[in-house]
């Protein structure tokens, strides 16, 4: 009876990769195992999955099914829960591998990469180097890197555009400012520089790549992001131009009033938020949703309701808490003011998923029907860009990895913090995920 009482509070769990094999020892699990998984607090609704799986395993092998299929048919109905948002849709999470393949092309296809941290090489990055491998608590980030990481990054994202994909979206930290990093001014810019030359020359100039700052693209001596601004040429788009829906891939005449956009594919809206919106310097890595940028937010909200549009929100720092404790920093991971983002997305219905970079991790939440996603960094293990696939009734993420495996491990042995490296990675409902977004649409088996 606990275990039923516990199913819904801890369906979430059921999205750890841990629970997906070994498929025929978990169905062969009898009752009298209940008793022990209670042990483990997140393991209740386990005793239930693991009893109602040999009643089904002996109906399956009645029809001819294995119980492997019966295992996979109870995680599918417990992964696939639904979270109700009052009034407005319904969202179901499945992970890809329990998914049937999706119905058609994408109506719209983009990629997401974030905390690219390039550096160029010099003095300065060096004694930052040194410093990081000597203290006892430090992160896995590979800075030093940054010439072998970032083209192999940019070429596997040229593959991706010429696959057919629509545009790309930096996320924020594509290089090294902000306070943390202590860089001088004048290397700053010329990091910015270079990157953005980089990127032109492996992506083109034709090949949409949106760009967020985040707050390691704020100036190290002040002056919020207007060297990023000039050396980016920030944002591409006509605001949801319908004869050229992607716009153009720098518009110095755009991007000189604001960095945020929104871009519009068909029943779909995406909508790229600054989250440095008026921090002239950065401090402790929050981020700032201005009274402009909210009001913009608003009208595009209204509009996209008009249109019978979904949303997707593109921003650098966190919105939500992802699950787990003691891993994000609630005074430096997020926007200041994020409540009052919420309690604005909570007026609306249509606003599906919001992707984020900043903390270096994959990871996935909900909150009033939205789906939270982070993507974890291209240049600290698990080394990560994400693959976004919309259809006209679910969304597909999918995590690719940057094909550097000496850097990833390296970088995945430089951070000695015990389960941090997991934390990075994610549990599996986070690097492949279907979120389904029609209200009424049944899910196949």
């Amino acid at each position: 009876r606990s275990c039923q009482l516990s199913t819904r509070r801890r369906a979430a769990h059921f999205a750890r990769a841990d629970l997906l094999a070994p498929m025929d020892t978990m169905a062969r699990a009898r009752p009298y195992r209940c008793g022990l998984l209670l042990l483990a607090s997140f393991l209740g609704p386990a005793c239930l999955l693991h009893q109602q799986a040999d009643r089904h395993a002996a109906d399956d092998a009645a029809h001819g099914q294995s119980q492997e299929w019966s295992m996979r048919r109870r995680l599918h109905k417990v992964k696939s829960r639904r979270r109700l948002r009052p009034g407005s849709h319904l969202i179901h999470l499945r992970p890809r591998e329990l998914s049937s393949p999706a119905d058609g092309p994408p109506l719209l296809r983009f990629a997401v990469y974030s905390d690219t941290h390039y550096w160029v090489r010099s003095s300065t990055r060096s004694a930052w180097m040194r410093r990081v491998a000597a203290a006892p608590v430090r992160d896995g980030l590979v800075v030093d890197a940054a010439e072998e990481v970032l083209p192999l990054l940019l070429r596997q994202l040229s593959a991706f555009a010429a696959s057919g994909a629509d545009f790309a979206v930096h996320a924020g930290d594509a290089v090294c400012g902000g306070s943390s990093f202590q860089q001088e001014g004048g290397e700053f810019e010329t990091t910015l520089r270079l990157y953005r030359s980089l990127e032109a020359s492996v992506l083109g100039t034709s090949w949409p790549v949106y760009h967020l700052p985040g707050n390691h693209d704020i100036h190290p001596s002040g002056g919020g992001t207007r060297a990023w601004r000039k050396a980016m040429c920030a944002n591409a788009s006509r605001e949801c131009d319908a004869a050229q829906p992607w716009g153009h891939a720098c518009d110095a005449t755009v991007h000189a009033r604001t960095i945020y956009r929104a871009v519009c594919a068909r029943a779909w809206r995406v909508l790229l938020l600054d989250a440095t919106d008026g921090i002239d310097s950065d401090s402790d890595g929050r981020g700032h949703i201005g009274a402009t940028q909210l009001g913009w937010l608003r009208a595009q909200l209204d509009a996209s309701a008009a249109a019978r549009q979904s949303v997707i929100l593109v921003m650098h720092q966190l919105l939500v808490q992802p699950p787990g404790d003691g891993w994000v920093d609630p005074t430096q991971d997020f926007i200041d003011n994020r409540e009052e983002v919420l309690a604005l997305l909570a007026r609306y219905d249509h606003v599906r998923l919001s992707l984020h970079g900043h903390v270096h991790a994959n990871s996935i939440a909900t909150r009033g029907g939205v789906v939270f996603v982070t993507t974890a960094s291209a240049a600290e293990y698990p080394m990560h860009w994400r693959e976004v696939s919309v259809y006209e009734c679910e969304v597909r993420l999918t995590t690719h990895a940057v094909d550097a495996p000496l850097q990833r491990v390296r970088s995945r042995d430089a951070d000695p913090r015990l389960g941090r490296n997991d934390i990075k990675l994610g549990p599996s409902l986070a690097n492949y995920v279907v979120i389904n977004t029609c209200a009424n649409s049944r899910h196949r088996h």
